[in-house]
């Protein structure tokens, strides 16, 4: 496997402090990996996980050899000493029983002779009794097992488990370094465009880019706009939301208001994120109440995190643009 190619320039720093662990056989039992999607955390912890499974690691490259009896498991997905914990779908939380099966794997022996390592995908999803269950794991973890967290939504784990966990942030990028690698990867379209609607994340603007992500964004923004004029209905604008739900419509939305109240504070444009859309939003401004807009800037943060739970989204989504509605 070709270090180059899964240690992406952004991981850099994450990247030293993980060699570093291994230089000095220091290995944390837990560690809490975060920062906003896109960025390939899960690239990163992979990368890291077969470099610990690895018989034959080169330490000179730190780079695992890919062909060891490990390696070839850990690639087919078979390693027995690599778990991986996830939700069973999008509108589901990581339960008790899966937390409960994990422990109970803990207390089997490691099959070789390197690591036993546990990654648990989207760790805010973890419902209060699977948390609960899952800090007594780490409290008393086995030796060499590392249990590795990732999470796009750090204020979603509890402070108990985040207090037991060696946490280490995975950066945005810089305008430049992302777009830099876009454009080495061959990634064609409006990039600046791209990265704006993806706060800055490569890998999601990789994947926008092979999707209608533009196309749905506009035909919003206009759902948007008409509902304020009644020329479409709420029920219309939330089914449409619901149907593009792989999106992240509401940070497209919130980006918009936060524009909407620097518009209604200043006229000029040197601030306002959707360039592309100011004249619209200029228009949009004229009558609104402000401190509304400013609470519906609040509603739109917490329901971002209360879509990514298993509730009604076509409700959810209903409720919110009756509250636009009312701004």
């Amino acid at each position: 496997m070709n270090a180059c190619r899964d240690i992406l320039p952004w991981h850099d720093t994450a990247w030293q402090l993980l060699r570093a662990y291994i230089t000095h056989e220091r290995i944390p039992q837990s560690i809490l990996i975060t920062g906003q999607a896109g960025l390939g955390k899960r690239k990163l912890v992979r990368f890291f996980a077969q470099l610990l499974l690895c018989e034959t690691t080169c330490n000179d490259t730190f780079t695992p050899c890919g062909h060891c009896r490990s390696c070839t498991l850990f690639r087919s997905g078979t390693h027995p000493d690599f778990v991986e914990i996830k939700s069973e779908s999008e509108d589901k939380d990581i339960g008790v029983d899966q937390i409960r099966g994990l422990l109970s794997q803990l207390r089997l022996t490691v099959q070789y002779q390197q690591y036993r390592v546990i990654v648990v995908y989207q760790a805010e999803k973890m419902n209060r009794s699977a948390a609960n269950s899952f800090l007594k794991g780490l409290e008393e973890p086995p030796n060499r097992t590392a249990i590795i967290l990732i999470t796009d939504q750090l204020s979603l784990i509890p402070a108990t488990i985040q207090s037991r966990c060696q946490k280490i942030l995975i950066k945005t990028p810089s305008p430049e370094c992302a777009t830099d690698w876009l454009a080495s990867n061959k990634v064609s379209g409006d990039l600046s465009l791209l990265l704006q609607l993806t706060n800055g994340a490569p890998l999601l603007a990789q994947e926008y880019a092979g999707s209608d992500a533009i196309a749905i964004r506009e035909q919003l923004f206009n759902q948007f706009c008409l509902l304020r004029s009644k020329k479409v209905s709420i029920v219309e604008v939330a089914a449409f939301c619901c149907d593009h739900h792989q999106f992240d419509l509401l940070a497209w939305i919130n980006s918009w208001i936060v524009d909407l109240v620097k518009i209604s504070q200043t006229s000029a444009n040197t601030s306002v994120r959707n360039i592309d859309l100011y004249d619209s939003l200029n228009i949009l401004s004229g009558n609104l109440d402000l401190q509304k807009l400013y609470d519906l800037y609040v509603t739109t943060l917490e329901l971002r995190v209360q879509l990514k739970q298993p509730i009604n989204k076509n409700l959810a989504y209903e409720g919110f643009f009756i509250r636009w509605l009312a701004v």
